[in-house]
């Protein structure tokens, strides 16, 4: 199972837990940073909450991250070393694996059948617009955390940028599905009892039928 951004217990009053020259030149302004995304084609279907499980640590990830960047300088080597990590690797870095989790989600919404296609190219834009541009500020916030004597606001601001637009690709999803994968995470967080990040046949029997079926299927997909 891959970590997100944070690992469990980074920061202890945290929840748990993966190159511009300056702040203006990283990211343009986008309607998902000025306010929260909505959905704009109707939906018939959603992808299993398996499916948005990983995207639902990142998240945390990203909200944790924020928070230490706010809380304390003196944070900011151990996120530029995880932040180092989830970039690495090229093609198989955890930023490519979280960008496709989430567009594998996206792909897998289905549509309801009278939809008019121009609404639905705008759902699907607005989704990746604002995955895309989460990982365009974590990147910038790796860049300027690795440059002596970054400007505090410049870096709280990149990481307040990222967690906004992943919030922003958040928004766009229903509310009892946000509600599911947050229970779902929670559970197997208190099943996890030797916080391994793996679920032991006996820990995940702690778990009720249907999210043994769900969480059995994420760590299929996902690992």
């Amino acid at each position: 199972r891959r970590d997100a951004l944070l690992a469990a217990g980074a920061f202890s009053s945290f929840l748990i837990l993966p190159q511009q020259t300056a702040r203006a030149e990283a990211v343009t302004a986008s309607p998902t940073i000025g306010g929260i995304n909505k959905q704009i084609a109707n939906v018939e279907a959603w992808p299993g909450i398996e499916n948005l499980e990983p995207m639902f640590e990142l998240k945390l990830s990203v909200d944790a991250m924020t928070a230490g960047i706010v809380a304390d300088s003196k944070n900011y080597p151990y996120i530029k070393k995880r932040l180092d990590k989830f970039f690495k690797g090229s093609i198989l870095s955890e930023k490519n694996f979280y960008f496709g989790v989430g567009l594998q989600y996206m792909n897998d919404i289905k549509y309801t059948s009278g939809e008019l296609p121009n609404y639905v190219v705008m759902d699907k834009q607005a989704r990746y617009d604002a995955l895309e541009l989460t990982m365009k500020n974590l990147e910038g916030l790796k860049s300027v955390l690795g440059k002596d004597g970054a400007d505090a606001g410049i870096i709280e601001g990149y990481a307040k940028d990222s967690r906004a637009a992943l919030a922003s690709w958040f928004a766009m999803i229903p509310t009892n599905e946000l509600k599911a994968v947050e229970e779902l995470f929670v559970h197997v967080k208190k099943a996890d009892v030797n916080r391994d990040g793996r679920l032991s046949d006996d820990e995940l029997a702690s778990l009720s039928v249907e999210e043994q079926q769900v969480w059995k299927k994420r760590v299929d997909k996902f690992g």
